[in-house]
């Protein structure tokens, strides 16, 4: 009969699920303890760093033609990395998709064919119109209505929006389209990670991160969410402070509307050319 090695005390042991049992156990220890000597809710944080154990925790992310890559890297980077998870790719369509920035993402389910998940998360993108069509915003509907968190980043809420998902919700967005939120009965939030019940968005783009480790926390719990945050090393000290139209400098903002002068309209940043 194969014999097990329990690393942690040293015994043998021919039944591996004991072994595991016992560890289980110790971890959960471990973690109150932990949770005490930070002020934490000790029975709480067993609760969320035990939910790894039983069916995987079906996340699945909708892209579509254009998509922003680091809308999507971020958080599949973070999603990926949690115990107990299985992350499903989609777009409406199947099959291999292209971001904005012409990196190809192979065998994606087509959304239809998705029968639920236990959450959804839309990300954002330069051409938002193939998720644009009632088909798309059914299916939306449908897995939204099952699942346990209806979440996006970026202009992804904008689709989350015209879905007719976000009426009188709060929700952030990509800082140039914020406003938009409003055509669609929702309120925007210029905060990098907004909540309102189940919905959890995030901002424009680098915000995914500090949204998927939001979500993180919220499913295993703050400790192996910073164990991820450890892992990516993820402690930004950004070279220059213009990642908002608030903080960036004037020749920027100039520069930034001479090159996107359509997202600038939409800002306010200069005059849009549809007013008198």
């Amino acid at each position: 009969m194969a014999e097990f090695r329990d690393l942690n005390t040293g015994e043998r042991h021919t039944n591996v699920g004991e072994v595991s049992r016992r560890n289980t156990l110790m971890f959960g220890g471990l973690v109150a303890a932990a949770a005490l000597t930070r002020g934490m809710w000790p029975l709480e944080a067993i609760a969320a760093e035990g939910a790894s154990e039983g069916r995987p925790f079906d996340i699945l992310i909708a892209l579509y033609p254009t998509f922003t890559l680091l809308d999507f890297a971020g958080v599949n980077e973070v999603f990926q990395r949690l115990t107990n998870v299985r992350v499903r790719l989609s777009s409406p369509n199947g099959g291999a998709t292209t971001s904005d920035t012409h990196v190809v993402i192979g065998a994606t389910e087509r959304l239809a064919d998705i029968s639920s998940c236990d959450l959804i998360c839309v990300v954002g993108g330069t051409d938002r119109s193939s998720m644009m069509t009632p088909e798309v915003h059914q299916e939306l509907r449908r897995l939204a209505g099952s699942a346990k968190y209806v979440t996006s980043v970026c202009n992804g809420s904008l689709i989350l929006g015209a879905a007719g998902l976000l009426r009188g919700r709060r929700s952030a967005c990509y800082w140039a389209q914020r406003d938009l939120l409003k055509q669609f009965g929702a309120i925007p939030d210029r905060a990098r990670v907004v909540r309102d019940g189940n919905f959890i968005s995030g901002g424009g783009i680098t915000a995914g991160i500090d949204f998927a480790l939001t979500v993180a926390a919220e499913l295993r719990g703050p400790v192996q969410a910073q164990v991820v945050q450890l892992l990516m090393e993820y402690e930004p000290e950004p070279p220059f402070h213009s990642g908002r139209p608030d903080t960036a400098p004037p020749e920027v903002l100039e520069a930034f509307a001479q090159r996107y002068p359509h997202l600038a309209a939409l800002a306010g940043l200069i005059p849009s050319p549809n007013r008198p």
